[in-house]
């Protein structure tokens, strides 16, 4: 009986010291799968210079001499499937366009298109851009192992992360389709070129979730990426983009985002060069699933 009533005590003294899980510890489990879907409008200003033929120091400045940098609301759309809290694939497109008409300065040749200063002209150039981004959160210094959960300080009562910061490389595809549009009195030359770009870069994340509800506010996102890499199609080239902003998530469904995006591309094709791209504000809502 001694002998039954130790290993009784003994079995009740190791249950306890391992002890049942925190409050909220059937919510630890990472989400299988999350979606997210920012439909939002960029405000993007196109910058740079493209030249067409084979003559020498014969580039064309897209804002200064072709007046195209006005901002122009574009529709951009990004969807992020992330899985196990690691893995994220990101899905975006967008379809900008702007054009422009007055007096050329300065002299230069575009193609079959001689321009002289203060001659009339009418421009258009269309960006058509879709990508597949791949992401590995490598990095996650602020979480451990399921296993260890009663060690955890960086919990809620709800058993969530209070902070999240993920550290991920990146692999991405981004494919582009330019279109340029140039008139000058009885003459006129459409150019452009398709790229498709072979990305490498870095992605940094931080969730931020208050301990206790705040009404304002269930989440804060800081997220900002970077990929660069050469660019396929015609005679090659370079490309890269950046992406960052502020997501604040008012409900565990719904958030607002304000965030920046760039797109870059040094690319040619045929005797078509373009050296430039687009840059500006990002505004979208924020839809999880």
């Amino acid at each position: 009986m001694p002998g039954s009533w130790t290993f009784a005590a003994t079995v009740a003294i190791l249950s306890a010291g391992q002890g049942t899980d925190p409050p909220g510890a059937a919510a630890l489990a990472p989400d299988n799968l999350q979606i997210t879907l920012l439909p939002g409008v960029w405000l993007p200003r196109l910058d740079g210079k493209s030249s067409l033929g084979p003559a020498v120091n014969q580039d064309i400045r897209l804002a200064a001499q072709l007046d195209l940098d006005r901002s122009e609301p574009t529709v951009n759309i990004e969807l992020s499937i992330r899985k196990h809290e690691r893995w994220e694939i990101i899905l975006s497109g967008m379809d900008f366009s702007t054009d422009s008409a007055g007096s050329f300065s300065g002299n230069a040749t575009f193609g079959s298109l001689f321009l002289f200063d203060g001659d009339p002209f009418q421009a258009t150039f269309d960006i058509t851009s879709v990508a597949v981004e791949l992401s590995f959160g490598a990095f996650r210094p602020f979480t451990r192992d399921q296993e260890r959960v009663a060690e955890l300080a960086n919990r809620s009562q709800e058993g969530r992360y209070i902070a999240e910061l993920t550290v991920a490389p990146l692999l991405a595809i981004r494919y582009v389709d330019v279109k340029q549009v140039l008139t000058v009195g009885g003459g006129r030359e459409v150019t452009g070129g398709e790229w498709a770009g072979l990305l490498a870069g870095l992605q940094i994340t931080l969730d931020y979730r208050p301990e206790q509800d705040i009404p304002v506010f269930k989440m804060l996102r800081l997220q900002g990426a970077v990929g660069a890499g050469p660019a396929l199609g015609g005679e090659g080239g370079t490309m890269w983009q950046v992406r960052g902003g502020v997501t604040i998530q008012i409900t565990e469904q719904f958030g607002l985002m304000v965030g920046y995006r760039l797109l870059e591309l040094d690319v040619e094709t045929d005797d078509y060069a373009l050296h430039g791209g687009l840059q500006g504000l990002f505004l979208a809502g924020s839809l999880r699933f």
